[in-house]
Formats: structure tokens, C-alpha cells, sequence
């Protein structure tokens, strides 16, 4: 259930205020546990992110500032809309979310809009849905305020520019930085620490001759850049293990060294309609000493990986490993739940930065 309320923007705490004190007689519990800040260009995606957030509000209360761009617009404007938000069907909790619809030269305004209404002594948390790579007069003056900037690195159609921009911004702000894309990457980076996670198996994964991943082709109207995730989890694991990229193809073919022999690495698509576009399916790997690791996606149940290894000698027994659940919005409450900024992130993008 929402209230919703068109407002002029200097009336956004006095209208909130009234609406709170007509919902006073039913013990609704005014909840806040951070500030989230929302920045996205008016498009398709737009729905796509209210409803992430509407999720994020779901399992943590809190205070959205909601801004949405029209660049298209023929006129500048400033538009205001206030919402108090219950995430739980009996109304003992609601938090308030504030719209603001800005065009043209009223984006210099929005700064100033947005400051008093911050809840003062709560983490800030800014979900910049657009490509860092490009300017945009509000990213500076919004991610002064943050604790914690979220990228969303579908948006980029350049990933080795944008590999490079969170790298110069994470030295330039020293803040904590995140990305929906890699928190999605999770279940796969868990799979191989627990499967290499003995002496001897992380001898074998150094050892490695080919390694393929296998990503899900299907578009939809919200993911189009369909790759990425394959390219995060190839370049995680080529940082963890040292290779160096010698050359890489347009079809996404590479050639990695590191101390001791030459690696090739490929990523294929395959269609699958009933998984999320650019998910991950499988990770095929072989070993200069005979082991072959396969981890596949089960089609009946898309969240367990069939996990076969064998060697030229023995074959273990097959078996499961669920990753997390890909619900709309979950990636974004993963990263709002940790703290810092993953360092396997940082050697990820430092690594694509240099063999895109």
C-alpha cells in the first residue's frame, strides 16, 4: 500500500508531516534505516529501478530520493511528488519516498532540493543507474553526500571505459564502492572457493590450460549488455591466479601466460528463456595435469550447478551447489548490507581495464 501526493518542493515536509498525522490513530511506526538516493535517466529502465527499490524497501525501511532525468524534455522543470511507502501488509511500518522529475537547467536546482530532506546521522547509500564515463552535472554534488556509491555496470557500453572511471573515482572519492553486476557474479565466486579449497585443488586450478563460461543470451527490454558477467567472473579469476593477458579476440576469445604456461579462455552464449539475461550457465575448465571441472546449470532447477570432476585417471561422484536466489532487487540488498569495497572488485576491473 502507498500514499501518494503531487507537491510544490518547498511544501515536501509539511505535506509529509500532515499525511503522518492523519495515519497517527493507527500506531503506524515511522521507519528510517538509511537514506537511499536513487539517480536514473527517464527510459524503459525507469520502472525497472522502482522496483528494485520497492524490494530493497520490503526488507529495510528507509527514506528514497527518487530522481529521475528527462533529457528529451522540451522544457526544464522540477517536479515533486511525495509517497509514504508500507512495506508490510499490516501497516505498522512506512517510510517515506520523495520523487523528483528534473529537465534542463532545473538540474542545477536539485542539489539544493535534496539536502534538507536527508535524514541527518543515517548511512547514504547512491544508486547512480547511469554510465559513470559520461558527465553529468548532479554526480559530483550527490556523491559527496554518500557513504556508498552502487554502480549498475549494464549501463555502460563501454566496459573498459567504465572499468577505468570506477578505478580513478575510487581513488579520487576513497569512498565505498559497489556494483550490481558483481554482487550477481556471488554465487559463482562462492562455488569455486569452496570446490579449490585444498592444497592440492588449488594446485590443479594453477595448473589450468582452458577455461570456458557460458552466459545466457537473452535480451530483455532492461538487459542488453549481456556479457559483463561472464567478464567479471573471467576476470576475477584471472587476478586470483595471476595470468597476464597476451591477446584476446573479437568473439571473445583470450589468450592469458603466467609463470609457466599459456592459458585460453573463451565466452560462448547459450539461450535459456526462463533465467535472467546475462546469467551465468557454466564454467568448463581443464587442467595441464588431466583434471576437468564442470559446473553447469541444472535446467529443472536453475539455481543448483551439477558440479563433475574427473582426472585421466578417477571420476568423483557428481553433486549440487545452490547459488543465491536472482530475485529482482536482491543484488542491490546484497550490497547494501556489506560494508567496504571488495578488493577482488577493485583487482577485477584492474584486470579488464587491461586486456579490453
Amino acid at each position: 500500500m502507498t500514499i501518494q501526493q503531487i507537491v510544490d518542493p518547498d511544501r515536501i515536509e509539511p505535506e509529509l508531516i500532515k499525511i503522518w498525522e492523519a495515519l497517527a490513530h493507527k500506531n503506524t511506526m515511522r521507519a528510517s534505516l538509511f537514506n537511499l538516493i536513487v539517480f536514473n535517466r527517464l527510459s524503459r529502465r525507469t520502472d525497472y529501478f522502482r522496483n528494485i527499490v520497492q524490494k530493497v524497501v520490503e526488507k529495510f525501511p528507509c527514506r528514497t530520493l527518487f530522481i529521475t532525468s528527462d533529457p528529451d524534455a522540451a522544457q526544464s522543470h522540477l517536479k515533486t511528488a511525495i509517497t509514504v511507502v508500507f512495506p508490510k501488509a499490516d501497516e505498522s511500518l512506512a517510510c517515506d519516498q520523495i520523487d523528483i522529475g528534473v529537465a534542463g537547467e532545473a538540474h542545477k536546482r536539485v542539489p539544493f532540493l535534496i539536502l534538507p530532506h536527508i535524514t541527518p546521522d543515517l548511512p547514504v547509500y547512491l544508486l547512480w543507474t547511469e554510465d559513470p564515463s559520461k558527465s553529468n552535472p548532479l554526480f559530483a554534488p550527490l556523491a559527496k553526500w554518500a557513504t556508498r556509491i552502487i554502480f549498475d555496470s549494464e549501463c555502460a557500453d563501454d566496459l573498459h571505459a567504465y572499468a577505468k572511471t570506477i578505478l580513478k573515482l575510487k581513488k579520487k572519492l576513497n569512498l565505498d564502492i559497489a556494483d550490481l553486476n558483481w554482487a550477481r557474479t556471488e554465487g559463482w565466486r562462492d562455488l569455486f572457493a569452496s570446490t579449490f579449497d585444498t592444497e592440492e585443488r588449488l594446485a590443479s586450478l594453477h595448473a589450468a590450460k582452458t577455461l570456458k563460461i557460458v552466459y545466457n543470451r537473452r535480451e530483455t527490454e532492461f538487459f542488453c549488455h549481456l556479457k559483463i558477467q561472464s567478464m567479471y567472473l573471467l576476470g576475477w579469476l584471472s587476478s586470483r591466479l595471476g595470468w597476464k593477458c597476451m591477446k584476446q579476440s573479437k568473439n571473445l576469445h583470450f589468450e592469458f601466460r603466467d609463470k609457466k604456461s599459456s592459458i585460453h579462455a573463451s565466452i560462448e552464449s547459450d539461450l535459456w528463456q526462463k533465467l535472467g539475461a546475462g546469467t551465468i550457465l557454466s564454467v568448463d575448465l581443464k587442467t595441464a595435469d588431466g583434471i576437468h571441472f564442470e559446473g553447469s546449470r541444472i535446467p529443472e532447477q536453475y539455481h543448483h550447478v551439477k558440479i563433475l570432476i574427473s582426472s585421466n585417471t578417477s571420476c568423483e561422484l557428481p553433486y549440487h551447489f545452490v547459488l543465491g536466489q536472482t530475485a529482482t532487487g536482491q543484488s542491490l540488498v546484497q550490497e547494501i548490507c556489506r560494508c567496504g569495497t571488495s578488493e577482488h572488485y577493485l583487482a577485477a576491473l584492474t584486470q579488464l581495464e587491461n586486456f579490453l
